[in-house]
């Protein structure tokens, strides 16, 4: 799987990046984008590239740093989940611009975030793919690049912003996501999920960019 470059986006669960990185090191290149200036990741080798932020460029980080590689697909994976490599080969097969394990339906019905209809692990037609395990075209990607440069980096909200932006540019009415096997690693309680105010701040990115892939 060389053609595919694993991105990890490191904040406070060093333990798990790791453990994900070293799983995938003879697998495909990988990239450590470290977010916490206040504990420099160590520098692995093996291939291991680490990027050691002096701020915390906060989710479109990860996205952003896509285009410094070559590699004409990325694999983007939160640090609390270890997809197997035969559901990393399932979602490349699709040969889709995007495919995550983990949407979301009902946007246009729905009035909170909370109402919205989840889709893990399994293939479904959703109106956004919701982080977790992300297969992106670099090509697809590289559509969104004055975009993604444009706004910068929002407090919540980046894979909806890409999914969105991908439907525009696209013409897709639907994104999908498949089911396969995936090991769910410690969450230690410091995801942006404990924040109270977390999925109000995602139905806010949701209703300012639902309407630009209608």
């Amino acid at each position: 799987m060389d053609n595919i470059r694993l991105i990890i986006l490191n904040y406070k669960r060093p333990d798990n990046v790791d453990n994900i990185a070293r799983t995938y090191k003879t697998i495909m290149p990988v990239t450590i984008v470290n977010n916490n200036p206040d504990n420099p990741f160590p520098y692995l080798g093996d291939g291991i590239d680490v990027i050691n932020n002096e701020k915390n460029w906060l989710c479109m980080e990860r996205w952003v740093r896509c285009f410094e590689y070559d590699e004409p697909y990325k694999l983007i994976v939160d640090d609390d989940l270890m997809p197997h490599p035969s559901l990393v080969k399932k979602m490349y097969d699709k040969q889709l611009p995007i495919v995550g394990v983990y949407g979301k339906s009902g946007v246009e019905s729905a009035n909170s975030y909370q109402e919205l209809t989840d889709h893990w692990n399994e293939n479904a037609k959703v109106d956004f793919i919701a982080g977790a395990i992300t297969l992106i075209k670099q090509s697809a990607l590289d559509l969104l690049k004055k975009d993604i440069d444009k706004i910068g980096y929002p407090k919540r909200g980046d894979d909806i912003i890409v999914s969105y932006l991908l439907k525009k540019y696209l013409n897709l009415k639907y994104l999908d996501t498949v089911g396969g096997k995936v090991l769910n690693l410690p969450e230690d309680d410091v995801g942006l999920n404990t924040d109270t105010k977390h999925y109000d701040m995602r139905w806010s990115v949701i209703e300012r960019f639902k309407k630009i892939s209608n």
